[in-house]
């Protein structure tokens, strides 16, 4: 079946300003599907494009947004809506020939719209959604007008640089979300200049990427590095950078996270709601 056939529309980069406004007229919850989409046309315009493929319901920017995300050996699929009511979101889904269910898919960061929604498919489909973990994330955005930090909170024996290919066995090895060939994904933030990292003497200690959909993502301090404000130091690196851009700051934080969470609210940013991450599996999968 042609992809003009099914219910799910393929919305080509030309297109994809319309389903930006719908999102920030939903915000905050829209600064995921906002982000990604803007982050995704920065990565083409770098020539770093890797088949990112957004579709919509019937062609409808209005219903909401399902993007095809391979990572690798990761099939990721994104689903967002800009509205409380999914209902023209579902059935699409439900009927789409685009997504094949046999699939192992990862859904991430669904607030409560699409994960209820996402249930609703899963039975409808006969397949299983189990929670990526026992916990949800809870979302924290430093808005774009915050003033700068200021540049004293650099030590003179610590500098910032750009993450270099040399680092990416580290970063990758130290990943909580690591997968089969997700080093090619800290491969391709590196090339776009997304990763930075902290130098004391020359050694990293410190790093934080951003990621393919705009998020603050693998902020990690090597053990016998911590508790020294390496983390938060960098964090302020980091956020001078995207302001200067005029841009939004936000990251997924784990509950439980308390270190980490404490990080972004001294920092300034705002606390929302809670999303989760998901595997969607056919029944007949095995691990």
């Amino acid at each position: 079946m042609s992809t003009e056939a099914d219910s799910l529309q393929f919305l080509p980069m030309e297109r994809w300003g319309e389903l930006e406004e719908a999102f920030k007229a939903d915000w905050p919850r829209g600064i995921s599907g906002y982000s990604a989409l803007r982050t995704q046309r920065e990565l083409a315009g770098r020539g770093l494009g890797y088949g990112f493929k957004v579709y919509c319901p019937y062609g409808d920017v209005s219903s909401g947004m399902v993007a095809l995300n391979k990572k690798g050996t990761l099939n990721e699929v994104i689903i967002q809506c800009p509205s409380d009511d999914t209902t023209n979101l579902k059935k699409p889904m439900i009927s789409t020939k685009i997504i094949d269910w046999k699939n192992r898919i990862l859904v991430p960061y669904m607030p409560d719209n699409i994960l209820q929604s996402v249930h609703r498919i899963a039975q409808r489909l006969n397949v299983e959604l189990e929670a990526e973990d026992i916990v949800s994330n809870e979302l924290f955005i430093l808005p774009k007008n915050k003033p700068l930090f200021p540049r004293s909170y650099l030590n003179p024996d610590l500098t910032v640089k750009l993450i270099s290919e040399q680092h990416i066995d580290i970063v990758d090895s130290t990943w909580r979300n690591r997968y089969e060939g997700s080093i090619w994904f800290f491969n391709m933030l590196a090339k776009a200049d997304f990763g930075y990292g902290l130098f004391k003497n020359d050694e990293l200690v410190s790093w934080v990427f951003v990621s393919e959909v705009g998020a603050l993502t693998h902020l990690f301090t090597l053990e016998q590095h911590r508790n020294n404000g390496y983390a938060e130091t960098l964090l302020k690196h980091l956020c001078n950078v995207c302001l200067k851009e005029h841009k939004n700051v936000f990251a997924f934080c784990r509950r439980g996270n308390v270190s980490a969470c404490k990080v972004y609210e001294k920092l300034g940013f705002d606390k929302f709601h809670e999303v989760r991450w998901g595997f969607i599996k056919s029944r007949e999968f095995t691990l």
